[in-house]
This record gives C-alpha cells, sequence and structure tokens, in this order.
C-alpha cells in the first residue's frame, strides 16, 4: 500500500486530525475510563506507555505504510479530545474498517455520530474506498446506534471473532456500508441545532 497523506477534517464543531505527541495525556486519561475497556480492544489496564506508543508509534505508522488513517477527534474551537476515529486494515482493494471511540465527557452529545459519519465520507470521497466495515462486541448498543446512524447495514454475529485488550475471545457484531449506499436520513434532532 502507498503511504496516506495526513489529512486534518473540520466538521461544524469538530476537527479531526492526526494524533499529536501532546495527545500522550489525553488519551492515557480518556482509556482509563473502564467502558472505554470494556468495549474496545485497547490494552487492560491501560497504562501511560500504551498511549504514548499510540501517539507516537502506530498511529504514524498506519498513515505512512497507507493501512490506516487514525484521526484525534477535537473540539474545534478549544482543542479538547473528544474521542478517537479510525480507518484501520485499509487494503488496495478499497477496503477498511472503522474503528472508534468517545471520552466520558463527550458521550451523548453526537460527537461519535458526526465523527464517524465525517470520516466515512472522506474514506468513500478522498481514498475512494468501495466498502467500510465495522465490528462492535455483542452487547456495545451504543456503537451499534452510532454504526446505524451513519448507515452501516448490521450484517450478523461472529462467534469469537474479536481478541480483547486482554487477550479474551468474545462474540462481535458485524456491519458494512457501501460507497453506493444511500446517505443515511438527516437526524432530526441535529436540525434543531
Amino acid at each position: 500500500m502507498p503511504s496516506l497523506e495526513p489529512a486534518e477534517i473540520t466538521a461544524g464543531s469538530l476537527h479531526l486530525r492526526p494524533w499529536r505527541p501532546y495527545d500522550v495525556d489525553a488519551v492515557y486519561e480518556a482509556c482509563q475510563d473502564p467502558e472505554i475497556g470494556r468495549w474496545t480492544l485497547v490494552p487492560t489496564p491501560y497504562e501511560r506507555q500504551h498511549a504514548e506508543d499510540f501517539v507516537a508509534r502506530q498511529a504514524p505508522a498506519a498513515w505512512a505504510d497507507g493501512t490506516g488513517a487514525p484521526f484525534a477527534v477535537v473540539d474545534a474551537t478549544t482543542e479538547q479530545l473528544l474521542a478517537s476515529v479510525a480507518l484501520g486494515n485499509i487494503t488496495d482493494l478499497g477496503d477498511a474498517e472503522v474503528g472508534y471511540w468517545c471520552a466520558a465527557p463527550a458521550r451523548g452529545q453526537g460527537v461519535m455520530s458526526q465523527a464517524v459519519a465525517t470520516l466515512t465520507r472522506w474514506g468513500f470521497g478522498a481514498l475512494g474506498l468501495a466498502r467500510i466495515g465495522w465490528r462492535a462486541k455483542v452487547g456495545n448498543t451504543g456503537s451499534l446506534r452510532v454504526a446505524e446512524k451513519c448507515g452501516f447495514t448490521l450484517e450478523g454475529t461472529l462467534r469469537q471473532a474479536l481478541v480483547t485488550g486482554d487477550g479474551r475471545r468474545v462474540d462481535c457484531w458485524v456491519g458494512s456500508r457501501l460507497a453506493d449506499d444511500p446517505p443515511p436520513p438527516e437526524d432530526p434532532r441535529r436540525r434543531l441545532r
């Protein structure tokens, strides 16, 4: 895969940008939330060295080798870290997989839905992707709601297909969105803001 040029995307009050060295403390702090460890594949317990490795090595390497586009989701005005969203497992066949987590103070405000919708549009438009997949541990209804709001179709359950941060195998829901799928209906709450 050719390398990807790190991008920055502003979408209303959100700004998606590559991870920067000064994000380490915010990533470490956000990943102390037990809900992130419960529902994502981050290492548990999450130590500072994990945040340092993610920000300084893993994220830049994904851009450099063309297999991923990891973004910090920050408040466009204050730069406060709100979430993480990424396209990973990008292939030269036009496939990728979306992954995300939301910092506890930003939950319930539509941050994840807006970030995933923005990243999905960018992946189909700028990268020319044909299919973006989604996976979540069975029971992660928050992630499922985000995926459905962003036009992903739930396709089923895979038995023991995810390995958690502490090495356990768990069942996961899977879904996808295709480049030629119709856009999801606009959320009527968004029009009221």
